[in-house]
């Protein structure tokens, strides 16, 4: 006769052999997991730290090959264009581990410069439409300079901010509280063009009415940063736009020297080096003021020294084609204003209410 009852201690037996089998199964299932993950993690940080130094390997070669002939040469429009198309990839390198400040603020300060030149095209258009009593085109052309000004700015206040993470970073000082030493010209150089993006940053969003609240308080900051700089290494540049600090920030000017003076013998030292960016400061200077013979002897400052053939510096030639093309739109908008059309070939040195004989008395008021 058949059994039928359960086999209770071959049950059991079956259960305490399976799992008796189990914790080793499960125990070789983690060691498997531990081991590919391991090898994941080193295999997936080997090629980190690759693309990490592979990155810094090329920002390194580009400051220090390409960098140096884009600084020589003269064509502004082509460092405009290069900073907008360019500025992309390098900023990815960011996220690759790399240092890319260097880099980002050059090309930065070229993408805004693009934004600034088509924000002057369309006031120069608002001031012909305003002229002709063309009402909508005039307040389209208005917007639409508005809508650049902004780009600029943020562009502009980008570097900035670049500028003063990677500064604060590395020398362990607060940007405008005081002066570390910086050993490269390199590192000078970036130092001036953030400073100087910080400053263009206030004015082109105070064109755009705020449209990307920049600071204020940076212009009082690069007022102070600015006696880091040696005046004579950088051509005036540095001494000039404090002085154009003292004359547009209501306080700033106590106790300091005649800022006009200071501008003026700014302009004499950059024709001297080779480099005429004070030239530009003083313009602005002038046009923010709005008097006619502060404005007109800033574009005779500069027109002297073409006329006179200046020899320039050939390792800043893009520093002095800067500075000139800030005093060549600040002449369009000024002829543009008065006249409804751009400045003329001679436009910097002859004005179309004035005789070489009041040109002549001018210079010697100014004297």
């Amino acid at each position: 006769m058949l059994n039928n009852t359960p086999n209770v201690h071959g049950a059991d037996e079956a259960i305490r052999q399976s799992t008796s089998k189990k914790p080793f199964f499960m125990k070789n299932i983690i060691a498997k997991s531990m081991v590919v993950a391991v090898a994941a993690a080193l295999t997936l940080t080997g090629c980190s730290q690759v693309i990490k130094s592979g990155a810094n390997i090329g920002l390194a070669f580009a400051e220090n090959h390409i960098v140096p002939p884009i600084l020589a040469q003269d064509d502004t429009n082509m460092v405009c264009v290069s900073g907008t198309s360019l500025l992309p990839a390098i900023l990815a390198t960011t996220a690759m581990g790399a240092d890319s400040a260097n880099m980002a603020i050059l090309l930065y300060v070229g993408a805004a410069s693009c934004a600034e030149d088509t924000a002057l095209e369309n006031e120069l258009a608002y001031m012909r439409a305003s002229r002709a009593g063309k009402v909508e085109e005039a307040q389209d052309q208005r917007i639409a300079q508005k809508r650049w000004s902004a780009t600029a700015a943020r562009r502009q206040y980008a570097a900035y901010q670049v500028f003063q993470e990677a500064y604060e970073r590395k020398y362990r000082i607060k940007l405008g509280e005081q002066c570390p030493t910086m050993h490269t010209d390199l590192d000078k150089t970036i130092y001036l063009l953030g400073m100087i993006a910080g400053l263009q940053a206030v004015t082109n969003d105070i064109t755009s009415q705020g449209a990307v609240n920049v600071p204020k308080d940076i212009a009082a900051v690069v007022e102070r940063g600015m006696k880091c700089l040696d005046n004579e290494q950088f051509w005036g540049a540095p001494l000039a736009i404090r002085a154009a600090i003292w004359v547009l920030l209501p306080g700033a000017g106590e106790g300091k020297p005649d800022p006009w003076q200071t501008i003026k013998d700014s302009t004499r030292l950059g024709e001297r080096k080779g480099v005429r960016l004070s030239h530009a400061i003083y313009a602005l200077a002038a046009q923010a003021t709005g008097k006619d013979e502060l404005i007109r002897d800033a574009l005779k400052t500069y027109g002297n020294s073409i006329d006179q053939n200046m020899p320039v510096n050939p390792k800043y030639k893009l520093f002095d084609s800067m500075g000139g093309h800030q005093v060549w739109g600040i002449a369009d908008r000024y002829w543009t204003d008065k006249t409804g059309k751009r400045a003329p070939e001679d436009g910097l040195t002859k004005f179309w209410d004035e005789t070489d004989v009041d040109a002549a008395k001018v210079d010697d008021l100014l004297n």
